[in-house]
């Protein structure tokens, strides 16, 4: 009774969402697809079947979507339980960065996962940290991806991007990706070639769908196992946060074979 009255509710405030103007209808969203999303965690709680995990921010929850179901989260479930009986439990929050994820979702995640265990974790976060320049990012995101179970899938921003903080940061999630056995989800990019601004508008139907179908495809793949920042064409970052010049290890490891 509970999570359908949570329902009734939340479709009732995304139907004023949708007709109230700018921020009093993002405001609105918000509110509807966290209520819906606590009725729908309850349930994947009690039931039973594979247990997907997600952290994240307002990308997760679906935010710029028309509705919760065509948020990407929701059309990979979809998508996932024709395979099999998934079940999801989303753990995101709008306008959540990498901060509230290491002192709040983790923390939730680890005390879930002491009753069951998680079949599948995802953790796409950043985006609100790139646009607001939250210093200490390149530590920070180190310090999250390290504390991921292995096989998590996470994401990039700046797909196509050899410059710039969001590349930067992509080129640091590749390299601990492979250092802790991540999945990598090549997000079309927010913040890569051709976007223009701080890019803080959210996702639409067509942008939650194109990022679907990268973490499917990331889902489906294997961990990484070799670091993709050791690409000559992608800059090296190395965990104190310099950059190295694009083929610079192959440069030094051919000067130590010579030797």
């Amino acid at each position: 009774m509970r999570a359908a009255a949570r329902r009734v509710k939340a479709g009732g405030e995304r139907f004023l969402g949708g007709v109230l103007p700018g921020a009093s209808a993002r405001r609105l969203q918000i509110k509807a697809f966290a209520d819906e999303w606590a009725a729908a965690n309850l349930e994947a709680r009690r039931g039973t079947g594979p247990l997907w995990i997600v952290l994240g921010d307002s990308a997760s929850q679906g935010i710029g979507a028309t509705r919760r179901e065509t948020g990407y989260v929701s059309v990979v479930h979809e998508r996932l339980r024709r395979r099999d009986d998934w079940r999801v439990i989303n753990l995101s929050r709008a306008g959540a960065g990498i901060a509230d994820v290491l002192t709040r979702q983790l923390p939730e995640l680890v005390e879930l996962t002491r009753d069951q265990s998680a079949d599948l974790v995802s953790c796409i976060v950043g985006a609100e940290d790139i646009a607001r320049r939250v210093p200490g990012l390149d530590v920070s995101l180190r310090q999250l991806l390290a504390s991921l179970p292995v096989g998590t899938v996470v994401g990039t921003f700046a797909r196509g991007s050899r410059s710039g903080l969001a590349a930067r940061l992509d080129a640091i999630t590749r390299e601990e990706a492979a250092r802790h056995q991540l999945r990598v989800a090549e997000l079309p990019p927010r913040f890569g070639p051709g976007v223009r601004g701080r890019e803080r508008n959210p996702l639409g139907d067509v942008e939650h769908a194109g990022w679907a179908d990268a973490v499917l495809a990331a889902i489906d793949g294997p961990p990484v196992e070799v670091a993709t920042s050791t690409d000559p064409e992608l800059p090296v970052v190395r965990a104190d946060g310099a950059k190295e010049p694009a083929g610079a290890e192959k440069a030094a490891d051919g000067a130590s074979a010579d030797d």
